[in-house]
């Protein structure tokens, strides 16, 4: 479990603070994304729980250990994956995750096990015998993703860990992250793709200039926005887009007819259904479309 309590970070007194007093939790068994323009905080968030950086107010606790004053033990709990994950270059895998477990007094069988394993779970099996070098930007985010696994930790700090990747490479890390989640870990994930932390997050914070415009539960994402109707049928006429209007305002948009402004959608798709079969019109699909994170987000920020 991750808690985080009026944090802020100020890097220089000509600059404005990265953060400003943010307050948020990730619990065990949740995914919760950071969503934000380029200097919002994810980054400085994320560095500040891992302990790479000092806070310069607040206090952070992982699984109830303090990370400033006791960092040594709260580390053992993190596996983190910076933005841009630097290794040295001229090793191969398993050598490196070698490396890696001597810092957990892993060794032996159970750490070769365990090596093999976590580079599997990546879907890096077919590459141990490439050295770093020769990885792509999206293979060293998986080789990064595979170290913070190493020592099966109960938090993770993910930055950025969808760009770069492949969508084999997306579908590895969306199976492993919801594994994780049925684990009771606590993650905490930023990215820039908005519609991967729609589909994962459970609540997705939004940052901006350093501090928290929003938080949105998976319910309330599932409700941004006003609903509209997208329907096809085997003809347009006149008649047809009266018939609609009664409903809200229908506009034809290619092959499609758009019906927004309909309010509480509850019974909206069948009443129009029935409409269309009763006029004699075949109905070959209607969908509830509702607004994206992606569309919400912009929208706010801006406002923001």
């Amino acid at each position: 479990m991750i808690e985080i309590a009026d944090l802020s970070k100020l890097y220089g007194r000509r600059h404005q603070p990265a953060l400003s007093g943010i307050d948020f939790n990730v619990d065990n068994g949740e995914i919760v994304g950071l969503a934000g323009l380029n200097g919002a905080g994810k980054t400085t968030t994320i560095n500040a729980v891992s302990g790479v950086i000092l806070p310069s107010k607040g206090v952070i606790h992982v699984d109830g250990l303090d990370i400033v004053k006791e960092k040594a033990r709260a580390s053992r709990n993190i596996g983190w994956v910076s933005e841009y994950p630097s290794f040295e270059q001229n090793v191969r895998p398993v050598l490196l995750m070698r490396y890696f477990a001597g810092f957990y007094a892993m060794s032996g069988r159970a750490s070769e096990e365990r090596i093999n394993d976590v580079l599997k779970a990546v879907g890096l099996e077919r590459a141990l015998d490439m050295k770093i070098r020769s990885y792509s930007q999206g293979m060293k985010k998986r080789f990064g993703l595979a170290a913070a696994m190493l020592s099966d930790p109960s938090n993770y700090l993910l930055d950025e860990i969808m760009n770069g990747l492949d969508p084999e490479g997306m579908s590895y890390v969306r199976k492993l992250l919801l594994s994780f989640r049925n684990e009771g870990k606590a993650i905490l994930l930023s990215t820039h793709i908005l519609g991967a932390l729609q589909d994962l997050a459970d609540r997705v914070i939004i940052l901006h200039r350093g501090k928290i415009l929003e938080t949105l539960t998976r319910q309330s994402m599932k409700k941004l926005g006003n609903p509209s109707l997208k329907i096809k049928v085997d003809r347009v006429d006149a008649k047809l887009l009266d018939l609609l209007s009664r409903f809200g305002n229908a506009r034809v948009m290619g092959d499609v007819i758009i019906v927004s402004g309909i309010g509480d959608s509850t019974g909206v798709s069948e009443e129009i259904s029935a409409s269309l079969v009763t006029n004699g019109y075949k109905l070959s699909h209607l969908s509830l479309e509702r607004e994206s994170l992606e569309d919400y987000f912009l929208k706010l920020t801006e406002a923001g």
